[in-house]
């Protein structure tokens, strides 16, 4: 997981993005003190911590296989 600038529609919001290897797993964006994972540039949920976003990320990654 590294630190980026994810684009949340026509902006750009601190954040992370986690990848494994090199593919890209998913975005977070840090909004309002909450994560929310971010697909196609769009808000797709929130969490209060970062933790469980990323457990969240992971979990559909690996569902999608």
């Amino acid at each position: 997981m590294s630190d980026a600038k994810v684009a949340v529609g026509k902006d750009n919001y601190d954040g992370y993005t986690l990848m494994i290897g090199k593919k890209l797993i998913g975005e977070i964006a840090e909004l309002d003190n909450q994560f929310a994972i971010i697909k196609n540039g769009n808000v797709d949920s929130f969490y209060k911590n970062l933790e469980k976003a990323v457990e969240i990320l992971i979990e559909n990654y690996n569902l999608a296989k």
